[in-house]
């Protein structure tokens, strides 16, 4: 292994064994434990990833309309919209969830992002916006959405993550890490894998660039505690959903 490798590897063991200390210690700072361990362990969070709000008629597309339906659905049938960092907690740390939690997220950073926030709003329903830094999104609509939940990495310039080498991938996660971070001036720690795409190389990557959590695509509801942190399923909104195959993608095991 040359010099290079050396500080990459050293660079990644340092970032984990911090990342690892940082976990044990979190229930001493107030972040969770005790009788909200038993509470959460074991809990089905369904997670739902939502591209393009309009009408377009794309493969990844869900209307306004049906978004909105989407929401009463969710609204009727006793759910709480819940955030990534909530969600975090509760997957490290096992703090406490509302009943029938649900986590939301709006992935690329197209301008119906804002129509995502507006239809989430009407309802009290927080989102989580994971944005690229080619996003036709202003910094101005970036700090919007900031106010209406948390915004994190995508990358920069949307790869398929598992086709680059370490440095473009640390490269990709870093830059668009500190692209948000000096929008929101709000901590980045999570990514949205693009196209669900990752590997191990990636994971080390994101790790050095201080990423804690991944998100992926595919799969059913996620449970707490037994999921690998870097490879989240999520739930695939697409544009031939009903509201009824919406219903059975929330509600199935």
């Amino acid at each position: 292994m040359g010099r290079a490798g050396v500080w990459r590897f050293a660079r990644a063991f340092l970032c984990a064994w911090f990342l690892a200390i940082s976990w044990l210690l979190l229930p001493l700072l107030g972040h969770g434990g005790g009788t909200a361990r038993a509470n959460s362990f074991g809990v089905r969070v369904p997670i739902l990833a939502y591209h393009n709000i309009d009408h377009s008629g794309s493969a990844y597309s869900t209307s306004p309309e049906m978004l909105d339906a989407h929401m009463v659905w969710l609204q009727a049938n006793g759910y709480t919209a819940i955030s990534i960092w909530q969600f975090w907690d509760a997957m490290t740390v096992g703090a406490a969830l509302p009943a029938n939690p649900v986590l939301l997220t709006n992935d690329d950073g197209w301008e119906s992002a804002l129509t995502f926030a507006e239809v989430l709003g009407r309802y009290g329903m927080v989102g989580n916006y994971f944005i690229n830094s080619v996003s036709p999104l202003t910094a101005d609509q970036i700090r919007f959405l900031a106010q209406n939940g948390p915004v994190q990495a995508h990358t920069a310039t949307h790869q398929h993550m598992s086709q680059l080498g370490y440095d473009a991938q640390f490269a990709e996660i870093a830059d668009n890490k500190a692209y948000i971070e000096g929008i929101t001036g709000l901590p980045v720690r999570f990514v949205a894998w693009p196209f669900g795409d990752w590997n191990a190389s990636a994971v080390e990557a994101a790790v050095a660039a201080g990423i804690v959590g991944g998100l992926g695509l595919g799969g059913t509801g996620c449970v707490v505690g037994g999921v690998d942190l870097f490879n989240v399923p999520r739930i695939m909104m697409e544009g031939p959903d009903t509201i009824d195959t919406f219903a059975a993608k929330v509600t199935a095991w």
